[in-house]
Protein backbone atom coordinates (compact mmCIF):
# COMPACT_ATOMS: atom_id res chain seq x y z
CA UNK A 1 0.00 0.00 0.00
CA UNK A 2 2.93 2.38 0.82
CA UNK A 3 3.88 1.84 -3.09
CA UNK A 4 0.88 3.26 -4.54
CA UNK A 5 0.94 6.35 -1.88
CA UNK A 6 4.39 7.67 -3.31
CA UNK A 7 4.21 7.93 -6.49
CA UNK A 8 0.63 9.92 -6.09
CA UNK A 9 2.20 11.74 -3.73
CA UNK A 10 5.31 12.75 -5.77
CA UNK A 11 2.79 13.61 -8.22
CA UNK A 12 0.80 16.03 -6.64
CA UNK A 13 3.80 17.47 -5.09
CA UNK A 14 5.02 18.10 -8.70
CA UNK A 15 1.58 19.55 -9.86
CA UNK A 16 1.76 22.06 -6.83
CA UNK A 17 5.31 23.05 -7.45
CA UNK A 18 4.36 23.72 -11.38
CA UNK A 19 1.10 24.99 -10.39
CA UNK A 20 3.07 27.85 -8.31
CA UNK A 21 5.91 28.58 -10.70
CA UNK A 22 2.87 29.24 -13.74
CA UNK A 23 1.29 31.60 -10.94
CA UNK A 24 4.10 33.52 -10.33
CA UNK A 25 4.61 34.55 -14.14
CA UNK A 26 2.25 37.15 -15.01
CA UNK A 27 1.80 39.94 -18.42
CA UNK A 28 1.28 43.58 -18.01
CA UNK A 29 -0.55 45.23 -20.97
CA UNK A 30 -0.94 48.63 -22.01
CA UNK A 31 -2.61 49.93 -25.05
CA UNK A 32 -3.53 53.51 -26.64
CA UNK A 33 -7.32 54.39 -27.67
CA UNK A 34 -6.00 55.27 -30.82
CA UNK A 35 -3.25 56.66 -33.45
CA UNK A 36 -1.06 59.01 -31.64
CA UNK A 37 -2.38 58.81 -28.15
CA UNK A 38 -0.56 57.82 -24.95
CA UNK A 39 -0.62 53.74 -23.63
CA UNK A 40 -3.34 53.25 -20.78
CA UNK A 41 -2.74 50.49 -18.48
CA UNK A 42 -4.72 47.61 -18.77
CA UNK A 43 -6.01 45.52 -15.42
CA UNK A 44 -3.23 46.18 -12.69
CA UNK A 45 -0.09 46.74 -15.38
CA UNK A 46 0.45 50.12 -13.54
CA UNK A 47 1.21 47.69 -10.68
CA UNK A 48 3.59 45.63 -12.60
CA UNK A 49 5.25 48.08 -15.20
CA UNK A 50 5.51 51.90 -14.79
CA UNK A 51 6.27 53.70 -18.26
CA UNK A 52 7.18 56.79 -19.12
CA UNK A 53 6.39 57.74 -22.93
CA UNK A 54 7.70 59.98 -25.12
CA UNK A 55 6.74 60.57 -28.99
CA UNK A 56 9.53 57.89 -30.46
CA UNK A 57 10.43 56.39 -27.10
CA UNK A 58 8.93 54.26 -23.91
CA UNK A 59 11.30 54.27 -20.61
CA UNK A 60 10.14 51.59 -18.38
CA UNK A 61 10.75 50.11 -15.16
CA UNK A 62 9.31 47.08 -13.19
CA UNK A 63 7.51 47.19 -10.40
CA UNK A 64 7.59 43.79 -9.37
CA UNK A 65 9.90 40.80 -11.15
CA UNK A 66 12.22 40.41 -13.62
CA UNK A 67 11.01 41.30 -17.74
CA UNK A 68 11.93 38.20 -19.66
CA UNK A 69 10.70 39.85 -22.87
CA UNK A 70 8.14 42.27 -23.97
CA UNK A 71 5.98 42.82 -26.93
CA UNK A 72 5.62 46.08 -28.82
CA UNK A 73 2.50 46.85 -31.94
CA UNK A 74 2.16 49.50 -34.04
CA UNK A 75 -0.68 50.47 -35.30
CA UNK A 76 -2.52 48.90 -38.84
CA UNK A 77 -1.92 51.23 -42.04
CA UNK A 78 -2.86 51.24 -45.61
CA UNK A 79 -1.17 51.99 -48.64
CA UNK A 80 -3.07 52.50 -51.75
CA UNK A 81 -5.54 49.14 -51.45
CA UNK A 82 -3.20 47.45 -49.40
CA UNK A 83 -3.81 46.88 -45.63
CA UNK A 84 -0.65 46.41 -44.08
CA UNK A 85 -0.37 44.98 -40.30
CA UNK A 86 1.59 47.44 -37.97
CA UNK A 87 4.73 47.15 -37.14
CA UNK A 88 5.76 44.55 -34.38
CA UNK A 89 9.21 44.34 -32.25
CA UNK A 90 9.41 41.07 -29.83
CA UNK A 91 12.71 41.46 -27.29
CA UNK A 92 14.26 39.63 -24.37
CA UNK A 93 15.74 42.89 -22.65
CA UNK A 94 19.27 42.08 -21.28
CA UNK A 95 18.66 44.00 -18.09
CA UNK A 96 14.99 42.82 -16.79
CA UNK A 97 14.80 46.07 -14.35
CA UNK A 98 14.28 48.83 -16.72
CA UNK A 99 15.20 49.97 -20.24
CA UNK A 100 14.43 51.89 -23.21
CA UNK A 101 11.87 50.86 -26.43
CA UNK A 102 12.60 53.30 -29.13
CA UNK A 103 9.84 52.01 -31.51
CA UNK A 104 9.64 55.47 -33.86
CA UNK A 105 6.16 56.15 -33.32
CA UNK A 106 3.22 55.86 -30.42
CA UNK A 107 2.51 51.83 -30.14
CA UNK A 108 -1.52 50.64 -30.38
CA UNK A 109 0.11 48.32 -27.30
CA UNK A 110 2.81 47.43 -25.28
CA UNK A 111 3.00 44.02 -22.98
CA UNK A 112 5.60 42.77 -21.02
CA UNK A 113 6.24 39.36 -19.53
CA UNK A 114 7.49 39.03 -15.95
CA UNK A 115 8.87 36.08 -14.19
CA UNK A 116 7.14 37.56 -11.01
Amino acid sequence: MHGVLRPRNLTLSLAALFFAAGSLATTAVFQAPGPGSDLSPVGNAHQVIEILQGNQNILWTSLSGTVVAYRVEGWPVSIGDNDLAGSLVMERPQDGSAGVIGFGEKPMTVSFDTDR
